[in-house]
């Protein structure tokens, strides 16, 4: 295992991060996860082990040992993030927020070259400010200079809008940027237009899949022998069967009827309330009669929603199949189809079932937006160990800078966190 190359991931899942990096050529040597099916579906795909562990608890000196005891060229992962998702109740003291603390201790433990850190955005106004602002201090204290932005993925050309916290940090004394953004994009509920192209649309994302089958177990035909466009052909790359697995059609019938009133954009609410299931109408009467304060109430309920064939999707999570609906067909988004909305290709397998596989799916990093992380900092690395940049040497680790948000105005929370960073930056280390 050679170790300038090796590259360990953390919190792997199905392998999106890892699938990226191995697409870029930097095979993960390992990956470790505490769901087998995961852990299954990331050997299926990736081609190197996947450790099942539960890093909450075991000892970073564990993984030392798996690398040889050298340091790994990079760390990558993102720990789990339903503890201060704003898709849910926000919770500092959450148990799974402390697994950014064990990702801490094992970079502390490993000393990797580089690591990448992939969160939601809610971790920018955990524990108000402290979870991130403790974090980067943290990182800086071990010898890393690093960023630290929210980019929404769709910037990378990844159908959909995702906003996520990235934290990249190297402790070879480099100065550097993020990668550049390529694309413009429009979900409706996120858009930018910077004089880019615009990112795939989810019509375009979805091309050349065919009709769903009734079969969960059948490989269903592409809709067309040859590619109908860009994404649809990269999205086949590789792929000899002529169709896919997991294209099937799960909706129940009993709810075609208030599937067929939705417009695109439209969602639960939107319905006659005789149409409302029981969880939408106890969340959304909780948000006005219980008193539950803002940040624990999690984002607004919508239930089902029928998305727009000509932006990008909604964020894909791990209830997209059951409540994100097909732009002109009245049916959910298949599992396949959420993955491809997820940059996976087509001859990527899935082992579990159907409610596993589409977690691992929401769970997952996209491996474009990977493919990109990684080719970035292997450009950054090899530039630098050639000594034609030696212009961007730093002689001691630091916050290298940060980007929290895009809009003109910010939140009371996130000005918190601002501060926090900002005097970090310029090297103070206050903390309440």
């Amino acid at each position: 295992m050679h170790t300038e190359s090796l590259v360990v991931s953390l919190f792997s899942g199905a392998g999106g991060f890892s699938y990226g990096f191995l697409q870029a050529g930097l095979k993960p040597g390992f990956g470790v996860d505490i769901d087998p099916d995961a852990c299954r579906t990331y050997e299926l795909n990736v081609g190197s082990p996947c450790h099942e562990m539960d890093l909450g608890t075991i000892a970073p000196c564990v993984l030392k040992r798996m690398t040889g005891g050298q340091p790994p060229f990079v760390i990558i992962g993102g720990p789990p993030c339903q503890g201060f998702s704003t898709a849910g109740p926000r919770n500092a003291s959450d148990l799974r927020n402390r697994l950014i603390f064990n990702y801490l201790a094992i970079v502390e433990e490993l000393l990797p070259k580089w690591f990448i850190f992939e969160n939601v955005e809610g971790l920018l106004t955990s524990g108000k400010g402290q979870d991130i602002a403790r974090l980067v201090r943290a990182f800086v204290e071990l010898g890393y200079s690093i960023r630290l932005q929210k980019v929404n993925l769709a910037a990378y050309g990844v159908p959909q809008t995702r906003k996520r916290v990235l934290i990249i940090g190297n402790r070879i004394g480099v100065d550097f940027e993020f990668p550049r953004e390529l694309f413009s994009y429009d979900s409706g509920k996120s858009k930018k237009n910077c004089g880019l192209p615009m990112a795939p649309t989810l019509d375009e994302a979805i091309s050349g899949l065919g009709r769903p089958s009734i079969d969960k177990a059948a490989i269903s035909t592409y809709s067309t022998d040859e590619p109908v466009g860009r994404f649809d052909a990269l999205m086949r790359t590789g792929n000899s069967a002529m169709g896919v697995t997991q294209h099937f059609q799960a909706q129940e019938s009993s709810e075609k009827q208030p599937i067929e009133l939705l417009a695109p954009g439209q969602t639960m609410k939107d319905l006659p309330s005789e149409f409302w299931h029981e969880s939408f109408i106890r969340r959304a009467n909780r948000r006005v009669a219980d008193g539950t304060p803002t940040e624990k109430r999690g984002g607004a309920p919508s239930g089902i929603k029928r998305l727009h064939g000509n932006l990008q999707s909604l964020t894909i999570t791990g209830a997209a199949s059951r409540e994100f609906i097909h732009p002109r067909e009245h049916r959910s988004l298949t599992i396949r189809e959420c993955a491809r909305l997820q940059t996976f290709p087509d001859i990527y397998q899935w082992e579990g079932s159907s409610v596993s596989v589409i977690q691992q799916i929401g769970n997952a990093v996209p491996p474009l937006a990977a493919r990109i992380l990684a080719t970035h900092i292997q450009n950054i690395d090899g530039k630098f160990g050639s000594g034609l940049q030696c212009s961007q040497h730093i002689t001691s680790a630091k916050l290298l800078g940060y980007v929290l948000t895009e809009a003109t105005g910010m939140s009371p929370a996130l000005k918190n966190t601002e501060a926090l960073l900002e005097g970090m930056h310029q090297g103070s280390f206050a903390f309440e």
